[in-house]
């Protein structure tokens, strides 16, 4: 049988995660401040820093001058030390970002696009690709790190009336998903659901950076999400955790869902803001949302509630104005009223988390990189 047992180059690699991660979400840091953030000893922090700038991970940017003794060196992320590319593949929709090494995004394509297929998304993936790697020096070309992409898990269990079944279930069998991108495209590939992808974003270069516990609510085509906790986007055993489209919102009617009440395909097509649908829409919209995050946050006391989406500023200000106002009315008394922000990457979150996949993996600190198998 298996066993773990830890190694000293799992706990160099882990280590190395550790500080790069600690930097990331500083943005930049001192050898002291890293030393004090990770509890790693001040040698250790040390040696580990010197070892990521020789690497070429890191960089100095600057020194800061204290109250006494020398000035502390600053260091970052170097962002052209690396470079990944990033896939949304929705369902009226395609979307590539391009990140560097920093998460800083390179450039962005989207494209409206109703039920892609397959092929659609590996054209553009490809196309996408070829101007994006014209565009940066060969040596962070040498620093690509792969693909992530992100997309539901039931792209093809849907059609465009939200009911089982139609073409796209022909178009997109999960089992052959990963051997049809990766078989056609130059580099590794990492697959993710979109609603964990775009939590991930959010956690790592958007509104989620300092909050180590919150939900990620998508307002797009349809409502998804992600679970952030402990710093982690939590997955779930089948990878579909935070799958808030198929929450049920009530027991007289077990047919209908969030996905029935806060999806962007149940409004009319054309519809403006001084419609009666668009009111009927967005009333209902509010109060199914405060409803599932009423649930959500009972069962595990969230520090908050990030939402996003393909709407405009202005309406996802007035929902989180609205949806904060639903759930003072309406909460239970033993409910602690949770925090509701905006998310910073909206539209472009489920790309960008998917770009986010390779670094994440790779480089994100991780207890299993602590041991090794043994027989």
């Amino acid at each position: 049988m298996a066993k773990l047992g830890s190694n000293a180059s799992g706990l160099r690699r882990y280590n190395e995660r550790l500080v790069l991660s600690t930097i990331r979400r500083m943005k930049e840091a001192s050898k002291t401040e890293i030393a004090r953030e990770t509890g790693l000893s001040p040698q250790a922090a040390m040696r580990i820093v010197e070892n990521l700038e020789t690497d070429g991970r890191l960089i100095r940017v600057g020194k800061r001058t204290g109250s006494k003794g020398q000035p502390s060196i600053l260091y970052r992320i170097n962002g052209d030390s690396g470079m990944t590319i990033g896939v949304e593949i929705g369902r009226d929709k395609l979307a590539c970002a391009m990140l560097d090494f920093d998460g800083r995004v390179m450039a962005y394509e989207s494209r409206a696009n109703a039920f892609p297929s397959p092929s659609d998304a590996l054209e553009m993936i490809r196309q996408f690709t070829r101007t994006g790697f014209d565009s940066v020096p060969d040596s962070q070309k040498q620093g690509f790190m792969g693909f992530g992409i992100a997309m539901p898990w039931f792209l093809g269990e849907w059609d465009e009336d939200e009911e089982p079944g139609g073409t796209m279930v022909s178009q997109w069998p999960v089992q052959d998903l990963e051997a049809f991108f990766r078989s056609n495209l130059d580099g590794p590939v990492m697959f993710d659901n979109d609603g964990n992808a775009a939590a991930l974003s959010e956690l790592h270069c958007g509104a989620g950076a300092q909050i180590s516990d919150f939900l990620y609510i998508h307002l797009g085509h349809f409502v998804g999400g992600g679970l952030v906790l402990g710093n982690e986007v939590r997955r779930g055993h089948h990878g579909n955790a935070a799958s808030l489209a198929s929450m049920p919102l009530s027991v007289s009617d077990p047919g209908k869902f969030l996905l029935h009440h806060a999806s962007a395909s149940r409004m009319p097509a054309g519809i403006k803001k001084s419609d009666p649908g668009w009111s009927e829409w967005y009333r209902t919209c509010v109060d199914a949302l405060a409803f599932a995050i009423t649930g959500a946050n009972g069962l595990l006391d969230l520090q908050a509630i990030i939402i996003g989406g393909d709407h405009g500023p202005d309406t996802m200000a007035d929902l989180l104005d609205d949806i904060g106002k639903a759930l003072r009315k309406s909460a239970p008394r033993d409910f602690f009223q949770i925090e509701l922000l905006r998310g910073r990457n909206n539209a472009r979150a489920a790309a960008i988390g998917a770009a986010l996949l390779p670094v994440h993996s790779s480089f994100n600190p991780n207890l299993k990189s602590l041991f090794k198998t043994r027989s």
